[in-house]
């Protein structure tokens, strides 16, 4: 083993002193000039006998190289040949240089004959050793998954060694142009490559399809298998994955070769369209497309015959069962107003309203659950998504779950009903308009309508000014310390029991109240309805004002005595 390591280390070094010296000759030839700017015959000739050596030594030394390929293993044998077949494309790289070449020669010199002459021998040869070539990579590749313990290593060498096979596929159709050009009889090598190529593309179309299929199959294994069934699952459509681009990256070289031989590709294109999902692919027609949403349209149209019956049944089931639990949320909605009106305990409007909207809407979530199973969807999972996303959309509304909360602590504890004039929030002041488990309506007494956070209400002092039926009233009037107190009493005494509005149960109290720095202050507290409370306040206040003048009775004010002492007065 260690002699065959040794010798192919030897043959390796000489074919890069081989082709070292050979681009070197090449180089030589023409140093200054490439193919396309020969302009004399001569030159032409010179330059074409060059590489006519150059082809020679590098054939001399592949043949050399060839006859140690058989004693090495089949993976190293593999590596070496591919050396070999990059030094055999220099060889097809010269030839295309001799074709350029003889196409710039006149058809009629002897200098055009001869070296069509040694294109035809040279092209013939070229075909045989790219048969040769394909026979032994097919061969190689063979061997090599059929080894006892394949792995990702082996793949890999198997799929550089079909990439090289397929680079030699190209080669070999390039060869043929060259032959037609050579005006050589190429039906045959036409015939044979068709087969190959397209025996490639169907077995790279199988590939693809059994992927397709396998993979389709482990998607549905995924949703009931264990986690440690999900891992190998999830091992094996990656490799599935692997080998169906791979397929398709060689399906798209196999067609556009057959597209270069003339050959049709609607199928093989409808596959590699499937495949990787690219509808405008570069190897694939326009007709490919049109075939594709041809036969899309046709299995619509297939599966609509067969399945449409049962999805207008089923979408008629779905909105009539829709219908039918809109009447029974309507009816089970008026049925808990009415058991709310009803009740013993004294409850307010806004628990009323909240219970009679939950009712309807817990009879619509019923009905629309059970119209989706009509539909065939799953109830039990979407349950379970909904719980799922219950949780997320909680955790990111932290402060609307704060006003729902402080909602339903409004509802059950009642500090105010819709109606009442309300103190909330830190001085805000309105009626009640509306409320629901989030905000809660105010209306100012100038007409502005404010939309309260219910967390901002419960979170503060409530002050409910007409929760009561009736209110006191607390006035303080003055009189001067001139004016007779028994007097002023009865004249306010006289004007609370005149007032239709003021209560006379609780009873009205009329006391004197403080000697102030300018005046007796006397406090008169009527009750009233809550509704006459401003009424009377202003009613009250105005008949005070006209009795006291009209009775001789002052009201004062504040005032101060300024005395002014001279100079001198003082001693």
């Amino acid at each position: 083993m260690n002699m065959i390591n040794i010798r192919l280390l030897a043959c390796l070094l000489c074919l890069l002193f081989s082709t070292s010296g050979s681009l070197a000759i090449a180089e030589e030839a023409s140093p200054e000039t490439t193919v396309t700017e020969l302009n004399t015959e001569p030159s032409s000739i010179v330059e074409s006998e060059a590489i006519l050596d150059n082809i020679h030594n590098l054939s001399v030394r592949t043949a050399e190289l060839k006859a140690f390929a058989t004693e090495i293993p089949a993976f190293d044998r593999l590596l070496f040949i591919t050396l070999i077949i990059n030094v055999e494309k220099e060889v097809r790289v010269e030839i295309d240089r001799l074709m350029a070449i003889q196409q710039k020669l006149n058809k009629n010199s002897i200098e055009y004959a001869d070296l069509s002459k040694q294109l035809n021998q040279l092209t013939t040869a070229q075909e045989e050793t790219l048969k040769n070539e394909i026979s032994i990579l097919k061969d190689l590749i063979g061997k090599l998954k059929t080894q006892d313990s394949p792995g990702s290593s082996t793949d890999l060498t198997v799929e550089r060694a079909k990439q090289t096979l397929f680079g030699l596929l190209f080669d070999w159709q390039n060869n043929i142009e060259h032959q037609k050009l050579l005006d050589m009889d190429v039906t045959a090598s036409l015939d044979r490559l068709r087969r190959i190529v397209q025996f490639i593309a169907i077995a790279q179309t199988g590939k693809i399809q059994i992927s397709l299929d396998t993979i389709k199959e482990l998607d549905a294994m995924m949703a009931n298998a264990d986690a440690e069934d999900q891992n190998l699952i999830t091992k094996q459509l990656t490799n599935l994955e692997w080998t169906k681009s791979t397929a398709a990256k060689n399906l798209e070289l196999m067609m556009e070769i057959m597209q270069q031989l003339h050959m049709d590709t609607t199928k093989f294109g409808q596959v590699l369209v499937v495949a990787t999902g690219e509808i405008l692919h570069a190897n694939v027609e326009t007709k490919v497309v049109i075939s594709l949403f041809k036969k899309l349209l046709n299995k619509s149209m297939l599966w609509l015959q067969d399945n449409l019956p049962l999805m207008i049944f089923r979408v008629l089931s779905f909105i009539l069962i829709i219908l039918v639990f809109r009447i029974i949320a309507a009816v089970f909605r008026g049925v808990v107003n009415k058991a709310t009106a009803r009740a013993k305990f004294d409850l307010s409007q806004l628990l009323k309203d909240f219970l009679g909207s939950m009712a309807h809407r817990l009879v619509m979530i019923i009905g629309f659950m059970i119209a989706l199973s009509q539909l065939g969807i799953e109830i039990a999972p979407l349950l379970a998504g909904m719980g799922i996303m219950g949780f997320v959309v909680g955790f990111a509304l932290q402060d609307s779950l704060s006003n729902f909360a402080s909602g339903l602590m409004i509802l059950f504890y009642r500090p105010f009903d819709i109606g009442n004039f309300v103190n909330v929030a830190g001085g805000i002041s309105g009626e009640v308009k509306q409320m629901n488990l989030v905000s809660t309506t105010i209306l100012t007494i100038d007409n502005q309508r404010l939309i309260i956070p219910n967390s901002k209400i419960w979170g503060d002092i409530i002050t409910n000014v007409t929760a009561e039926r009736v209110r006191r009233i607390d006035f303080v009037f003055g009189i001067g310390y001139g004016d007779s107190m028994n007097e002023a009493e009865r004249v306010l005494q006289d004007i609370v029991d005149k007032h239709e509005l003021i209560l006379k149960k609780p009873e009205t109290v009329i006391k004197i109240h403080t000697l102030g720095e300018s005046s007796v202050d006397f406090i008169v507290r009527p009750w009233v309805k809550t509704q006459d409370y401003w009424e009377v306040y202003w009613d009250i206040t105005r008949q005070v004002k006209e009795r006291f003048d009209a009775e001789g009775i002052s009201i004062p004010f504040p005032q101060r005595d300024v005395h002014v002492i001279q100079e001198g007065q003082s001693s």
